[in-house]
């Protein structure tokens, strides 16, 4: 446990000293927690996810899943945090009986689709139905901003637009944990469409 919360970043409010205590290697180091992230990280982090939305729809308008596909699986793996095991990744359009996407091939499934184990037509590469309209914007609108030594979580909006004009709101909820290299990983991505009412 005591190596598995080193490894990620994480710190609790609670005292190390219990924990450190346990350490019985002779080089034995303590706990040294990161600069914390910055806003600044996770507003550039929200951009950079936005930004890989809209390089993944074009690039599938333009060369198709032979090129959007393997584009998917590089966003995943440096942005998200698959490396340290499941992300708490919940789509707001899943499709089929597999809600939840912990495991990077759920994840890619659900940017671009053609994966058998899942009904995913692919979020990133359009707006759904026959004609799908590649996105073309996409703006994060952030509600709030916590941050936790190398853990932070940011809530709010995220507006997207295809090039049809079709718009869309969606929820979103990221959390992120700061790697070993100092690059920002998602491991919770919560994603829903607003409340319309009863």
């Amino acid at each position: 446990m005591f190596q598995s919360i080193l490894r990620l970043g994480l710190v609790s409010a609670v005292s190390l000293t219990p924990l450190l205590t346990c350490a019985t290697s002779a080089d034995a180091k303590p706990a040294v927690m990161s600069e914390t992230i910055r806003v600044s990280e996770v507003k550039a982090a929200q951009d950079a996810w936005c930004d890989a939305l809209i390089n993944i729809s074009k690039t599938h308008a333009e060369g198709g899943l032979a090129k959007s596909k393997p584009l998917a699986g590089d966003v995943i793996d440096a942005a998200y945090g698959y490396q340290f095991g499941p992300v708490a990744f919940k789509p707001t359009w899943a499709k089929g009986d597999v809600t939840f996407r912990d495991t990077r091939a759920g994840a890619v499934s659900y940017f671009v689709g053609d994966d058998p184990s899942f009904a995913d037509p692919g979020f990133a590469i359009g707006t759904p139905g026959a004609k799908r309209s590649p996105w073309v914007k996409c703006e994060p609108e952030i509600f709030v901003i916590q941050s936790f030594g190398n853990t932070a979580n940011a809530m709010g909006w995220v507006h997207i637009e295809a090039a049809d004009g079709t718009t869309s709101k969606v929820d979103k909820t990221f959390g992120y944990v700061r790697d070993d290299a100092g690059a920002l990983r998602i491991v919770v991505h919560h994603s829903s469409t607003p409340f319309a009412g009863y």
